[in-house]
């Protein structure tokens, strides 16, 4: 009997000794980040993860030195978090488990302002006469006719591989082909945008800086009155004051041709022009024939022009399209 209560008052202080022991921890012996550094702009969001050593020996917390550059949302696996910029600025964003920790430093940008230009290509039924590569790729299923610039102009006929040129009227421009960004900030091997010097005195005859784009083959019947024609142009930031004039032809024998002229100095901004294609059908414009030619014919599309020697024209995009709806 008493070495049964012997037994049972052993087992209990046991049971009390196992119930009042502190379980053994395991010491974190470092902490990583995936990122040492990290470059987001405003409103933008990436995501840190932190790697403990042992595996699981802690779950992280994570803190920033500035939490109005950006804020920080742990995720559920204990490991990781998304960081979202929320202002301009730098900032350290640190990842804590047990006594270790790991830091990254966060910069944080502004958002870069939103091309105005890019809006004219979310548009439908292009008719092409200039446009970089980079944006011609962006609206080619909606391109009816491509009339962009394939060739050099050759005496009195038109290449027979090639169906668009340029005609400069007197050798009365210099230039070629524009350095720099184009209106669309494309800077590639085939964005390039024309680029033209006036070798001449005023006046719009022969005497001025002009060229034409020729076609052998070009069809714009099916372009109506609620179509938009639209030239990106500028004049060099230490240009004199110039007067440009934008001139369509009729590919019709009644027709007769319609102009446009502008006036000023854009100082090197690219600047949007864009006119109502029933005005210039009002106006007498008339491209409800077909044109098609032999290799020596030439039908004049599109003609650019510029008074004052010394003057500069930049033209980027040319077309004519029609909005989305």
């Amino acid at each position: 009997m008493k070495a049964n209560k012997f037994f049972a008052v052993a087992l209990a202080t046991l049971a009390l000794v196992g119930c009042n022991k502190t379980p053994s921890t395991v010491e974190v012996e470092k902490v990583e980040l995936d990122q040492k550094t990290l470059q987001i702009e405003e409103n933008e969001e990436a995501v840190l993860v932190a790697t403990v050593t042992p595996e699981g020996a802690a779950t992280v917390a994570w803190s920033c030195d500035d939490p109005a550059i950006v804020s920080i949302i742990p995720a559920n696996d204990g490991k990781s978090a998304k960081v979202k910029g929320l202002k301009e600025g730098q900032t350290i964003v640190t990842a804590t488990a047990g006594s270790k920790s790991a830091r990254c430093i966060v910069k944080v940008g502004k958002v870069a302002p939103a091309n105005p230009f890019e809006a004219l290509l979310h548009g439908k039924n292009y008719y092409v006469f200039s446009l970089g590569e980079t944006a011609f790729e962006a609206i080619k299923n909606e391109v009816k006719g491509d009339f962009r610039i394939d060739g050099e102009y050759v005496g009195e006929e038109i290449p027979a591989e090639t169906t668009c040129v340029l005609e400069i009227w007197g050798q009365s421009f210099g230039g070629g082909a524009g350095t720099g960004l184009n209106c669309f900030g494309h800077s590639g091997e085939n964005d390039g945008y024309i680029s033209l010097l006036s070798q001449q005195g005023e006046g719009w005859g022969l005497g001025c800086g002009g060229l034409r784009l020729i076609h052998r083959t070009v069809d714009f019947s099916a372009i109506t009155g609620d179509y938009k024609l639209v030239i990106v142009y500028k004049t060099p930031a230490n240009n004199a004051q110039t007067t440009a004039k934008f001139t369509l032809y009729s590919t019709s024998a009644t027709g007769g041709e319609v102009a446009k002229e502008v006036s000023g100095n854009t100082n090197g901004e690219w600047t949007l022009l864009e006119y109502k294609m029933s005005d210039f059908f009002n106006a007498g414009l008339d491209w409800s024939t077909p044109w098609t030619a032999d290799v020596k014919g030439a039908f004049y599309s599109l003609g650019l022009l510029i008074n004052g020697i010394g003057n500069g024209l930049d033209v980027d995009a040319v077309f004519v399209y029609q909005e989305a709806e």
